[in-house]
Parts: C-alpha cells; sequence; structure tokens
C-alpha cells in the first residue's frame, strides 16, 4: 500500500477537492462547492483545506477554521472532513485529524470542535475513536437556499 502524505491543498487540486467534497454533500452542486472553496480561500485568512493524497492521488480532503470563541478561547475547527469511499477505513481520516490536531497545538488553540451530520454513523465511530466527545447540538435555520448559493 502507497504512503499517504497530508499537505496544503493548492489551486490544481481545487477541483478534485470539490469532486471528493460532493460525497459529504451530495445535494449541493459540485460548481456550486467549487465556488464556495474559491471563496473561502480567497476571502478568509482564518480557513485552511488540507488534503491526503496517496499515489499522487487526492483521496481526503478537510477544511480547517482557526479563530476565537468566548465559551472556550482559541479553537480550531475541522471543517467538512471526508474521504473518497473506495478509501475509507484505510486510516486516512485519522491522518486527517492528526494532521489538523498538530496544527491546532502549533497554532496555539484550546480546543478542537467540529460538527459531523446527524446519520453519519461511521464518522462518529471515528471522531469518538480518536478522543472527540459530544458535547452539544448544533442547531440550524436555513433563511435562504443555502444548496444552491454560492
Amino acid at each position: 500500500m502507497e504512503e499517504t502524505t497530508i499537505r496544503p491543498l493548492e489551486s490544481a487540486d481545487l477541483a478534485d477537492a470539490a469532486a471528493l467534497l460532493t460525497f459529504l454533500n451530495p445535494e449541493t452542486p459540485a460548481a456550486t462547492i467549487a465556488t464556495r472553496l474559491d471563496t473561502l480561500l480567497a476571502g478568509y485568512s482564518n480557513y485552511e483545506l488540507v488534503g491526503a493524497f496517496s499515489g499522487g492521488t487526492l483521496v481526503g480532503v478537510a477544511g480547517a477554521w482557526i479563530a476565537t470563541k468566548i465559551w472556550c478561547g482559541r479553537y480550531l475547527e475541522i471543517d467538512n472532513l471526508v474521504v473518497a469511499p473506495a478509501r475509507r477505513s484505510a486510516g486516512i481520516g485519522g491522518l486527517l485529524i492528526r494532521h489538523l490536531e498538530a496544527l491546532a497545538r502549533e497554532r496555539d488553540c484550546n480546543i478542537i470542535v467540529l460538527d459531523s451530520y446527524t446519520a453519519n454513523h461511521p464518522s462518529h465511530r471515528l471522531y469518538h475513536r480518536l478522543g472527540f466527545e459530544i458535547w452539544g447540538f448544533h442547531f440550524a435555520k436555513p433563511v435562504g437556499d443555502w444548496k444552491a448559493a454560492p
């Protein structure tokens, strides 16, 4: 099995990243995801996108926000972690999370947080195995067309 490496994504990787992210967000068109990635990377200096590569192929991706909240201080939020379906259960999600955990420590974060869709039970098992706990609920209320809006 080829070694998997983690690195920040470059603009040449974004189309592959958008394609991977459609597995996590199947109701959102890939073009919309690509537009959102461009917006995030161009407009938010506190957002980073990393990828897991095996044999030169992008097999996993995760975003990370670094910011400050009143309740916890400086934090890293893992955003949209996804691994290619054919590569799941091969340790790639764990590699991405450990990479982001090291980044959180390097950037003096106090805590790592993430959201997971309630029906995504395989991800829940991974997060529990890596030491994450459920501390609350994430509530959402759409006020626009969030699936199609760039």
